[in-house]
């Protein structure tokens, strides 16, 4: 369903999320997100043709594709977001990396304080005297 550019990782599932971008002229997009069945993230994301149409931006499932195609509208798979999230998520250890505490951490950082989530010594992070 889709051009994938990460490593695969098993099967396409069918509650996948796909990034795509669905064309369609001012009435059509405006008639879809009354509906308010789709996700389009935090707002409405539409790239303007010089035909007048535009691209929104869309998630949506294998099914939602489906049957939005079978309603006429054209619609470009960018991405199946929740495969490449498996693969990122294969990457990411598992246990304790500091161990138990023993292992001091490493890198850029700050100390916090536990209980308040604050620097130590106040919130300049100046030591008080």
């Amino acid at each position: 369903m889709t051009d994938q550019t990460a490593e695969d990782s098993g099967p396409e599932r069918a509650d996948d999320q796909f990034a795509v971008k669905l064309k369609g002229n001012p009435e059509q997009v405006d008639e879809l997100l009354r509906r308010g069945e789709f996700d389009i993230g935090d707002h409405p994301h539409i790239s303007d043709n010089r035909d007048g149409t535009g691209w929104l931006d869309l998630f949506l499932t294998s099914r939602q594709i489906e049957s939005l195609r079978a309603e006429g509208y054209e619609i470009q798979v960018s991405s199946n977001l929740s495969e490449l999230a498996r693969v990122r998520l294969a990457d990411v250890g598992d246990g304790d990396r500091y161990d138990g505490g023993i292992t001091a951490p490493q890198g850029l950082g700050r100390k916090v304080h536990r209980d308040t989530g604050r620097k130590p010594g106040g919130p300049t992070g100046k030591a008080r005297q």
